[in-house]
């Protein structure tokens, strides 16, 4: 008998455990849908910032994107003309991923870069998705982005950012010669 002692104190444990498991699964349920809601509109919002005559925008093919990028395609104005390009594109900085839209312009040029999201390091790798960085990528296509200076103190995710907005100016170029 002595040695089922161990079963009173596991025994409540176990049974709080899996209730809360049970709670976090159902407020999971219910928050699913707002969270992808909410992350869906504030890509579009990022599109619409760095295309204000964006009238629509549609996916390409998956085929076509390069590694860390989650979307990208065309973005058109109210007459249907196609006024430029997006990627989403999510690199593992240091301490997680960096989401970053991209927006180029039918030539493959960088109009703008935005940040959707960043789990970086506050103040050090932050640094690298700040508007005065990004802005350092402004009007560069293809290779010339690898040539942008990396953060002192923030190397990982500079070059995290870098890399992605690399890939997004790829498939960027991908998507238009598809197109001709």
């Amino acid at each position: 008998m002595q040695k089922l002692n161990f079963l009173k104190p596991a025994l409540p444990l176990t049974v709080i455990c899996v209730v809360i498991a049970l709670l976090l699964a159902v407020v999971n349920a219910v928050t699913a849908d707002k969270i992808a809601d909410n992350a869906k509109k504030e890509k579009e919002s990022a599109i619409e910032k760095i295309f204000p005559q964006c009238e629509s925008f549609e996916s390409s093919d998956p085929s076509l994107w390069k590694e860390t990028v989650s979307d990208a395609g065309s973005v058109k104005n109210e007459a249907g003309e196609v006024i430029g390009y997006f990627a989403e594109v999510s690199p593992v900085g240091f301490k997680g991923e960096i989401s970053l839209i991209v927006g180029c312009d039918n030539e493959g040029k960088i109009i703008k870069v935005s940040c959707l999201s960043t789990t970086e390091t506050p103040a050090v790798g932050t640094k690298a998705t700040d508007d005065k960085y990004l802005s350092g990528y402004t009007e560069l296509t293809g290779d010339d982005v690898m040539g942008v200076d990396t953060i002192t103190g923030a190397t990982i995710s500079s070059k995290a950012v870098r890399l992605g907005i690399h890939n997004a100016v790829l498939t960027a170029m991908n998507i238009i010669e598809e197109g001709k």
